[in-house]
């Protein structure tokens, strides 16, 4: 099975040729043939990804990072020119799973797909999507039957994407962003500077990435958990990940001061988009907010080169809202190949209209908390009994497997734990 990188238009001469005819015509591509390849990713999938998707999570690059290559199946179409839709899948039993993560499928390319691998698979009873972005709405129980998309589906809210999009400069940004940021940035820049007359900004490109610049952004992202009584979130498991994802899509901004880096932002980037994954900064540094300014240095890096949207993560809404970001929400879908398939798949079908449910109260809690009122002090109490009684119970399950006291991980050098 070939991954290697290849020109966007690289597609075999006989591609058409070969290809399957479409068993139905697309609702807005011109598409004269449709290939799969069965266990197998053909050469000019990583460049047509990229190319077609613009999303480091469904780049063969970070694909591979998590998870195996050999078992994944391809579809591809094409219109007269070149691949127009490329979506990997697995197979498990009954199911099929789509791999494509955090990319724009729309009604038509889930519609054209879903037709020609029912077609294909006799034996595929659904289809499963992680993270879409699509216009598909079928998120109830009776829209499941009475939805207009060609099959019996449901989307759930799956995760959420803080996403800014960028300005052609650096001045247009800063002028959208609101005057009492743009005043506080200015503010924190100038204080910095007067203090530390060394402080700088640098931008690593991916080949001047190495692992002690993870290590050293990750020991930053540790030292802010610890200073918040918080568990570190990356894993020394992840680092490696993170160096290799680094160097192939990634830049690395970073702050000095003496030489030395006092916080640093992560970014990946595909095409035009940007993909922030980490930033830190010494706790010592609070009052010069210098996780804002390297944040903001990196996005002015972002739009010197060309980049169009700036991806923030989910999460943190509050802050990355200075930055302009508004929240997109990317669905889990579920398509069933028919009506009894739905009454088969029973159980599938109960666990999502109970997890549409939870969104919903969470979305229900998050406005009360919103408002002021007997209300939201009743909510705060109720959620707080419950964290201490969960913080309690995780509590004694650890005291009962021999533990004395809170687990502490501290990463040496090496990336190793002491």
């Amino acid at each position: 099975m070939g991954i290697e990188n290849t020109t966007a238009h690289a597609i075999p001469a006989n591609f058409w040729k070969e290809g399957n005819p479409p068993f139905v015509a697309h609702a807005d591509k011109n598409i004269v043939s449709t290939r799969f390849y069965d266990s197998a990713i053909p050469d000019f999938a990583d460049a047509s990804l990229e190319r077609l998707y613009e999303n480091i999570y469904c780049t063969l690059t970070r694909i591979g990072l998590y998870e195996r290559l050999d078992d994944i199946h391809t579809f591809a179409a094409a219109d007269e020119h070149d691949i127009v839709l490329l979506i990997l899948f697995r197979i498990d039993r009954n199911t099929v799973r789509i791999v494509n993560q955090q990319v724009a499928l729309s009604t038509g390319d889930l519609a054209y797909f879903a037709v020609n691998v029912f077609s294909r698979y006799p034996a595929a009873r659904r289809i499963e999507g992680y993270a879409l972005d699509t216009p598909v709405d079928a998120s109830t129980f009776a829209s499941t039957f009475a939805s207009t998309f060609a099959f019996p589906v449901q989307v759930l809210p799956q995760l959420e994407e803080n996403v800014v999009a960028l300005p052609s400069s650096a001045d247009a940004y800063m002028g959208q962003l609101g005057k009492s940021t743009r005043e506080l940035m200015r503010r924190s820049m100038r204080k910095c500077a007067a203090q530390f007359p060394s402080c700088r900004f640098e931008i690593l490109s991916t080949h001047q990435i190495t692992p002690r610049h993870v290590r050293e952004l990750v020991d930053l992202t540790d030292q802010r958990m610890d200073a918040r009584n918080a568990t570190p979130y990356v894993e020394d498991s992840d680092i490696d990940r993170i160096v290799r994802l680094a160097r192939s899509h990634g830049y690395l901004g970073i702050m000095l001061i003496d030489d030395t880096i006092v916080a640093a932002c992560l970014c990946s980037r595909v095409g035009t988009r940007h993909f922030l994954h980490l930033v830190g900064h010494s706790p010592r540094f609070d009052a010069y907010r210098l996780g804002r300014q390297v944040t903001l240095h990196t996005i002015y890096h972002a739009i010197a080169i060309g980049g169009r949207e700036l991806w923030m993560m989910g999460g943190h809404h509050d802050w990355k809202s200075h930055f302009l970001a508004r929240r997109k929400i990317l669905g889990s879908v579920t398509i069933y190949r028919s009506r009894v398939a739905v009454l088969v798949c029973w159980r599938t079908l109960l666990r999502n209209a109970a997890r549409l449910r939870l969104h919903d109260l969470r979305l229900l809690v998050a406005t009360v908390q919103s408002r002021d009122g007997a209300g939201k002090r009743l909510l705060a109490y109720s959620l707080s009994a419950l964290r201490h009684a969960r913080k309690g119970l995780r509590r004694l399950r650890f005291l009962s497997a021999g533990g004395a006291g809170k687990p502490c991980f501290r990463r040496n050098g090496d990336g190793t734990d002491a």
